[in-house]
């Protein structure tokens, strides 16, 4: 398939933040020192610690030309 145009320029205009529509929930488990670990996918451990937060997170932005 041939492209009617060239893709339009790509540029970075900076960060900015960005409101999710839930909060983020982070989950935590004992490692076998004793600290607190992020929970793993598939682990069986029980979680020791659930954290709360709100949905706001660090984005990087762009723009690009439509001419």
């Amino acid at each position: 398939m041939e492209l009617l145009r060239p893709w339009p320029a790509v540029t970075g205009i900076g960060e900015g933040e960005r409101i999710l529509p839930t909060a983020i929930v982070e989950k935590f488990v004992t490692g076998a020192d004793g600290t607190i670990v992020a929970l793993t996918e598939g682990s069986t451990r029980p979680v020791t610690s659930t954290v709360t937060h709100a949905g706001i997170i660090r984005v990087q932005r762009f723009a690009f030309d439509m001419q």
